[in-house]
């Protein structure tokens, strides 16, 4: 990812939280506020997933069809894959 300085305003106490967070964890300001987005998102991503499986749990018709692919792939063994580097 191309890195480039922009500047954001946030407010007095999260600025606190950033500069604590920065001297505990030994790196800079910009650091942990990519690692803090990087785990948002990634907390985000799983959240719609279990919120996805939710809404097929609670659709019969999508469920069922849910349960027939999984079945397909049960039936599946190594065998099924001589050949393919994994």
């Amino acid at each position: 990812m191309e890195s480039m300085a922009i500047s954001v305003r946030i407010a007095g106490d999260a600025i606190a939280v950033l500069a604590k967070l920065s001297e505990r964890l030994g790196q800079s300001k910009a650091q942990v506020i990519e690692i803090a987005l990087k785990q948002m998102e990634e907390r985000l991503f799983w959240q719609e997933v279990r919120e996805s499986f939710e809404r097929i749990a609670e659709d019969p018709l999508e469920r069922e069809r849910q349960l027939a692919e999984v079945r397909i792939w049960d039936r599946g063994t190594a065998r099924d894959f001589q050949g393919e580097e994994w």
